[in-house]
């Protein structure tokens, strides 16, 4: 998280993070431009939606059943349209 949260040259996960985060922002963008997310998700929420989940997967702290609902209560979160305040 520390090397995704700011620029740490001396970090060696600095340069992979950035690279991960800038290819999931495309995603995000290509997948918008279909109707498939909507508009306000960026991509760095979605890469820390999946660094949470495979925090709680590494860490033990759900069960297989868990893990799965979360899934998919983020990706119900990522395509359900914005409306319009």
């Amino acid at each position: 998280m520390a090397a995704a949260k700011a620029q740490d040259p001396d970090n060696p996960l600095t340069l992979p993070c950035d690279t991960v985060i800038t290819a999931t922002e495309e995603y995000v963008r290509a997948a918008q431009r279909t109707g498939h997310v909507r508009e306000s998700v960026k991509g760095y929420d979605l890469f820390l939606a999946a660094i949470s989940v495979a925090w709680l997967k590494g860490a033990s702290a759900a069960e297989e059943e868990s893990l799965d609902r979360v899934r998919a209560l983020i990706a119900a979160g990522y395509r359900e349209r914005d409306t319009e305040a």
